[in-house]
């Protein structure tokens, strides 16, 4: 059937690339030739896409595309990390690379290449003909003898910031390191769990629903599939919602364009790099006199709102709520200073209603990466009057170039409500999905 999942699923390009600019121009040129791309901009998304997109996920990844021009030593522990895989020596890759240095990573020398600056054209040329051959450039199988980058930075940084301690062995830096690793994942909230919940035995908003009713104050974490996410409350209210995971749909930054307050690409050109005092994104923009507090406010009231619709759809993995006094310092000064709270009735209604019409839409509702093509000779049939105002804008959007995620960042609507405009176009057969283009 066309439109079951595997007949609308497009080739997967797992693509590596540290530089935004660079990654959205390929990206855009892939996507519009009928590809589905993963960003990577770092090694633990690379490795994280392809769990998920590789032969032991969905299995939509059928090559990898990897800069090496900008710094082939990160490039090339990218890539010792992801052939360790299951199924990624299996897949073909292509390498980005520089005038200068043809051939960046001798472990990978038999790669098809793509030199910087290339136009549009060679770069889907060399994609679809590689992809089309898988065996004439398979990921090489065996890359033992590149270090790890990230070690090796730790290994410089020690020698830099700590000379006393000498020159550390590999292994001492390999145990750190490991330790480091360890300490990046989801922290817990101070005190003991007081209730621990399966998900896939009791549904989280019965849960919500309990706590809510108690007017309990504490933090409930949900873990899912590799998604965590914590909702702080205190009597009834959710004061601050936070997402660890790789959706971008769910990150500070959407609701900051969303709402307004800034423009995509001034918001893109602030986040590029790390901050060296690590403060979240929030208190940089308002420090740095882009928003204000009541803007940050109004933003991060909106991420809760979503985040909460989002687990709510979880229907396995684990829940466990620790009461606490009063919240952590971050979510009580959202709270106090800036008024961000949410009913978490008035969440359960939204996401309780989204449950509802994602099940209505069921396998028709448009993914945040699909594309439309507008009918122009049916919509200049109809009425203008005929179409709602939040109609209109989307439609006057859809061109066969912009996604649903592209849509809902230009008309600064959320992608859930440009999805549900998009379904009731389509079967109004105002529009219809870009169909993908299969390589024979």
């Amino acid at each position: 059937m066309p439109d079951s999942p595997k007949a609308r699923t497009a080739p997967g390009i797992l693509y590596y690339d540290p530089n935004p600019t660079t990654a959205k121009l390929a990206t855009a040129s892939l996507r519009l030739a009928g590809y589905e791309v993963y960003n990577a901009t770092g090694q633990r998304d690379a490795v994280t896409l392809f769990k998920r997109h590789g032969a032991s996920g969905d299995g939509s990844i059928v090559a990898l595309l990897l800069d090496a021009s900008a710094d082939p030593t990160v490039s090339a522990s990218v890539l010792r990390e992801l052939v360790r895989l299951p199924g990624a020596a299996d897949i073909p890759g292509i390498l980005i690379v520089s005038r200068r240095n043809p051939n960046p990573i001798p472990a990978a020398a038999g790669l098809p290449t793509v030199r910087r600056p290339f136009s549009t054209p060679a770069l889907l040329k060399v994609v679809s003909e590689t992809v089309a051959s898988l065996d004439a450039a398979r990921l090489p199988a065996d890359m033992d003898d590149v270090p790890d980058q990230r070690k090796v930075q730790l290994a410089r940084l020690l020698s830099k910031h700590f000379p006393k301690l000498g020159e550390l062995d590999e292994a001492a830096v390999d145990d750190l390191f490991n330790e480091l690793e360890g300490a990046e994942e989801l922290p817990s909230p101070p005190g003991e769990q007081a209730i621990h919940v399966d998900l896939a035995a009791q549904r989280l908003e019965s849960l919500l629903e309990m706590l809510s009713d108690d007017s309990v104050t504490g933090v409930l974490s949900i873990a899912s599939e590799g998604r965590d996410s914590r909702l702080h409350l205190a009597s009834g209210q959710i004061r601050l919602a936070e997402y660890f995971g790789d959706d971008e749909d769910l990150k500070l930054g959407r609701f900051v364009v969303e709402g307004g307050f800034m423009r995509d690409d001034e918001l893109e050109a602030f986040i590029v790099g790390r901050d060296p005092a690590g403060r979240p994104l929030g208190q940089r923009l308002v420090e740095a006199g882009f928003i204000t507090p009541g803007e940050l406010a109004a933003a991060i009231l909106a991420q809760a709102r979503e985040i909460t619709c989002h687990v709510l759809t979880f229907r396995k993995g684990r829940a466990g709520f620790v009461p606490l006094v009063q919240l952590e310092a971050s979510a009580a000064a959202g709270a106090d200073e800036a008024k961000v709270e949410l009913a978490v009735s008035e969440a359960l209604l939204d996401g309780l209603r989204r449950l509802d019409e994602n099940a209505m839409m069921g396998p028709h509702m448009p993914e945040l990466e699909d594309v439309y093509v507008r009918d122009d000779a049916k919509v200049s049939r109809m009425a203008r009057e005929v179409l709602a105002r939040d109609e209109l804008d989307v439609l006057e959007l859809i061109n066969g170039r912009n996604s649903v995620k592209d849509i809902a960042r230009r008309t600064r609507t959320g992608t859930f409500a440009v999805s549900r405009i998009v379904y009731r176009l389509s079967k109004s057969k105002v529009v219809r999905r870009r169909v993908t283009p299969v390589t024979v």
